[in-house]
């Protein structure tokens, strides 16, 4: 589309158009501007606050002149996403930073955010495998963020969705949450994963977490309530990589027969009280 007509799309008039192309090519000075342009000083100075006041243009002093450019880029950037934000309907809290080729970057901040795509993941992504890492402190932030009647219907939407996972995880995580969430949790989670492998906790000293489906990536640090939404099949690919590497040296466990062997202990146990 050739610059006249992307220009246009920001709703400006013909002489706020050619006084922003003129910013471009470097014209600094209202009188050089007025010049370049055929625009009156007057109106020149007056367009140049109308642009500063959309966040395209902004003035500086030099020498004890006072000196006009184009925006930074992030805030021409944060003016072109927010008439992008309200023609689709992208709700607050979530930030497509770039669409270019095959990739989208999509940041999502908030619970409500947070708890609006991974929502929307259970949907988009039925029948699907899908990877994961997960270590203590991302557990323990998970649990945070969501209640356990949260968590245990997360697990059931993705075994309902048929979404089955391949995971990483700590030595003995497992074990714990399933001891201190409860048999419910152990029931809701079991079923949910294939391959289990485990590894040391010195991999695990960090507090995010990783789910990598066929075309999406999310990067999740839950404790600064944060997920990283990630559509590029290179970054997908080392992600992989990486993940098959841990497989390769981790210890595989069967986590289904763990969870019922707790499931059953602890149900025995209750029996043995009565």
């Amino acid at each position: 589309m050739p610059a006249s007509e992307t220009l246009k799309l920001l709703g400006l008039s013909k002489k706020e158009e050619k006084i922003l192309t003129a910013l471009q090519s470097g014209v600094d000075t209202p009188l050089l501007l007025a010049r370049a342009t055929r625009v009156s000083r007057t109106a020149a100075y007056a367009i140049l606050y109308n642009l500063k006041k959309r966040g395209l243009a902004e003035s500086h002093i030099t020498s004890g002149k006072k000196m006009w450019r184009l925006a930074p880029e992030r805030d021409i950037e944060g003016v072109l996403y927010a008439a992008k934000r309200t023609l689709l309907k992208i709700p607050e809290g979530t930030e497509e930073v770039h669409g270019l080729s095959d990739a989208t970057v999509i940041i999502h901040r908030g619970q409500d955010s947070i708890r609006k795509v991974l929502g929307e993941l259970l949907f988009a992504h039925k029948n699907e495998r899908f990877y994961s890492l997960v270590g203590d402190s991302a557990a323990v932030n998970w649990n945070k963020t969501f209640s356990l009647q949260e968590t245990n219907r997360f697990n059931r939407a993705l075994k309902k969705n048929n979404i089955i996972a391949e995971s990483i995880f700590q030595d003995g995580e497992l074990e714990r949450m399933a001891r201190e969430l409860g048999v419910s949790w152990a029931r809701d989670f079991e079923g949910r994963t294939t391959r289990v492998g485990v590894v040391e906790g010195e991999y695990f000293n960090h507090a995010s977490q990783v789910f990598i489906f066929k075309q999406s990536i999310y990067l999740m640090a839950l404790g600064e309530e944060l997920v990283i939404e990630i559509r590029n099949s290179e970054i997908q690919k080392m992600l992989l990589s990486f993940l098959k590497f841990m497989q390769d040296h981790s210890r595989v466990i069967d986590a289904n027969e763990i969870l019922r062997g707790i499931i059953a202990e602890v149900e025995g146990n209750k029996e043995s009280a009565r």
